[in-house]
């Protein structure tokens, strides 16, 4: 049994003071599977197997204890996870649990908001990526590890974590740990949508199926949907998708809205709300506040475009 208190070590020791390459600034990174920096020289420790895995365990217990405390209900959780913000993560968290900006000391996690224990979470999960990487460990726990990560980062939408983790756990552990096939059929999956989502590499995205010899039939409608702009489709397949998939369909969510809004208007005078909100994935409501639509509503139609009087 390992006494992490003997360890300077904690999910509180977090250094904040790497600045990010630039492409790691934008949508669309250059993919790469190496860990971002090299562990600071007080991280050293961390390069010990039994000590990464009793820094995994505390990561592993934090976590679940925050989805307990983020409710049980899946909009709650769901809110609790996009409650975390680039500007969140990047705050620096000094040796003693303190936060820069107000001073105060992290409390439990019932007491504290849901994006500063996630933060702390997100940084912690770096910090052991990176030790796993540093170590040129890809034994069963490290690819345990990574599955874990890859999942925990998927949910926050943070592809500065998920995305180097992701690429790490197929082309460098695979090999020498293979993952079950259920676990290989997942991850590519993830690996697919992601190219195909976010970073909207439709090319790559069919070469990696090819790669992997991947079968799955909602990845496919979903890759053929956006090859065909097809919005009808791709709102029906993210209803049937788990949650990872949908949180991955997510990045393309903003383009096919676009583009059938654009579709709509170009078409039509005038529709039903009710036929508006299932191209848009969206209720009205949230179209004229996030998406800026300003089509008129006169009962259950909506006025798109009005004849002009000759």
């Amino acid at each position: 049994m390992i006494d992490t208190k003997e360890h300077k070590f904690s999910l509180y020791t977090l250094s904040t003071e790497y600045t990010p390459p630039i492409w790691e600034r934008f949508p669309n990174p250059r993919p790469w599977s190496s860990a971002s920096r090299i562990l600071d020289a007080h991280d050293d420790e961390l390069l010990d197997f039994k000590l990464q895995e009793a820094y995994y365990n505390k990561i592993v217990e934090r976590y679940m204890q925050f989805c307990a405390a983020a409710g049980r209900h899946d909009d709650a959780l769901d809110k609790a996870f996009a409650s975390l913000s680039l500007d969140t993560v990047n705050q620096k968290i000094s040796p003693d649990g303190a936060l820069p900006s107000g001073g105060a000391v992290l409390t439990p996690i019932a007491e504290k908001t849901p994006a500063t224990e996630l933060s702390v979470l997100t940084m912690s999960m770096r910090k052991l990526r990176e030790a796993i990487v540093a170590s040129s460990r890809t034994d069963t726990f490290a690819q345990r590890a990574y599955v874990f990560i890859i999942r925990a980062m998927i949910l926050t939408a943070t592809y500065e974590s998920y995305h180097p983790a992701l690429l790490h756990l197929l082309y460098k552990i695979h090999p020498s740990t293979p993952l079950p096939s259920p676990e290989l059929q997942e991850f590519v999956s993830y690996h697919i949508l992601d190219l195909s989502c976010r970073l909207g590499d439709l090319c790559n995205a069919f070469l990696a199926r090819k790669r992997w010899d991947f079968r799955d039939k909602r990845v496919e409608m979903v890759l053929k949907a956006l090859v065909h702009d097809d919005w009808v489709n791709f709102w029906r397949i993210r209803g049937v998708v788990d949650g990872y998939q949908r949180k991955l369909m997510g990045w393309a969510e903003e383009g096919v809205r676009k583009h059938a809004l654009k579709c709509l208007g170009r078409s039509y005078l005038g529709v039903d709300k009710a036929y508006v909100e299932s191209c848009a994935g969206r209720t009205w409501e949230e179209l004229k506040l996030q998406d800026g639509v300003g089509w008129e509503l006169e009962g259950d139609k909506v006025t798109i475009r009005r004849m002009k009087a000759k």
